[in-house]
């Protein structure tokens, strides 16, 4: 049994370790939601794409050079909708992986330790009657 000095000492670094890995699990979700720009300045490419194809349209009815600028100006609204489909996508995976990983960083390390600190805490371990050989397993 733990004399309660110990115990005490046992509690204090398990707060420690537990506060530590929290503040790092905040930091990590700091970490990943910073890349959200990232996927704001996919956005803006695809703004930006989509004003291009609109100025290349003007174009179109120009002759000689005309019907090429229409279709180039097509493909490009396409892709700045999917510009703007991947920028939203990714802004709503960013958040998810900032949660999951903020939360998981700090579970796998907590939780183990916790566990073993609980079976050294609480826990009762099995003393042998008296008379046995703790050096002999049962079969």
């Amino acid at each position: 049994m733990l004399a309660l000095r110990d115990k005490r000492l046992l509690d204090a670094i398990l707060a420690v370790w537990i506060a530590l890995w929290i503040l790092a699990g905040v930091a990590v979700w700091h970490e990943v939601r910073g890349l959200r720009p990232l996927a704001g300045t996919v956005a803006i490419a695809g703004k930006s794409l989509d004003d291009t194809a609109g100025a290349l349209r003007g174009f179109a009815a120009v002759p000689l050079v005309g019907g090429s600028l229409g279709r180039i100006a097509d493909d490009a609204t396409a892709t700045a909708a999917s510009a703007r489909v991947s920028a939203r996508e990714g802004r709503r995976s960013i958040d998810h992986l900032a949660i999951i990983l903020g939360v998981l960083v700090p579970a796998v390390a907590i939780l183990p330790v916790a566990l073993g600190y609980a079976f050294i805490r609480f826990g009762r371990v099995p003393s042998e009657p008296p008379g046995s050989d703790p050096g002999l397993t049962r079969v």
